[in-house]
């Protein structure tokens, strides 16, 4: 089954080959180069269609008959371009197959939701048109295809961008930290410093003499321990003295 849809959706987007065939006068080059893509040479029948647009170049025939050319040779931009100019027709059935094929051209450049258009408007001049029907509901589903892709793109994108700035904000975090730990560091080091310093700067500081008074008063201190020292050490003696003058106590 899918092999056969391949295949219709191969066939569904070839464009309408043939020159459309509308001039009011013949034309000698548009002969020549319709009869040079019937027998698929469309580098040949570009030649042509070339110089027909050059006699011509207001006519949207030419300009179809030149765009189904370029699409022959895979030259879509080129090929929209023409068929574009070709959907200035006055006439509703050159119009019609000028829209489709611009269609066509758009769909190959991958240009969904410009196809989609271009088959949109080739119904609207052409209603009952199959082949426009089925191509623009392939169109539709390409044209869904394709926005899923970018909205999951997109969501993608957004996740990636939040992950990133989540991993910012962590590495933030980080510094500052690390800026915190450093400036403590910085602060114990230069109290430390200062410390030294002061300690420093306490020794070398001269300590001030001792008044009169304080010297009196250490003096006077020092006498009172003494006194009191030797005032002890006679008790000490005389308490040895009478131990040793006691009569020794009867064992019987």
């Amino acid at each position: 089954m899918r092999r056969f849809v391949d295949r219709a959706v191969a066939c569904a987007f070839l464009p309408l080959l043939l020159g459309f065939g509308v001039l009011e006068k013949r034309d000698a080059e548009i002969e020549a180069g319709n009869a040079a893509l019937k027998a698929g040479k469309a580098e040949d029948a570009l030649a042509h269609y070339d110089q027909a647009v050059k006699k011509l170049p207001g006519d949207a025939g030419a300009h179809f008959d030149r765009g189904a050319a370029l699409y022959g040779l895979s030259r879509f931009d080129e090929a929209g371009q023409e068929f574009l100019r070709a959907t200035e027709a006055k006439d509703a059935a050159l119009k019609a197959s000028a829209f489709y094929n611009l269609g066509n051209a758009f769909f190959k450049k991958e240009k969904f939701k410009e196809a989609v258009s271009a088959y949109t408007r080739t119904l609207g001049l052409r209603p009952d048109d199959k082949q426009a029907k089925w191509n623009l509901e392939i169109a539709l589903k390409k044209q869904k295809e394709e926005e899923k892709k970018q909205q999951d793109k997109k969501d993608q994108d957004d996740q990636k961008k939040n992950k990133d700035d989540k991993k910012d904000d962590q590495k933030k975090d980080d510094k500052d930290k690390d800026q915190k730990k450093d400036d403590k560091q910085d602060k114990d080091k230069q109290d430390k410093k200062d410390q030294s310093q002061k300690d420093k700067q306490d020794r070398q500081q001269p300590k001030p003499e001792p008044s009169k008074q304080d010297e009196q008063r250490q003096i006077q201190s020092v006498l009172d321990n003494l006194e009191r020292s030797q005032k002890d050490l006679e008790k000490e003696r005389a308490r040895v003295r009478a131990v040793r003058r006691a009569p020794p106590e009867r064992d019987w």
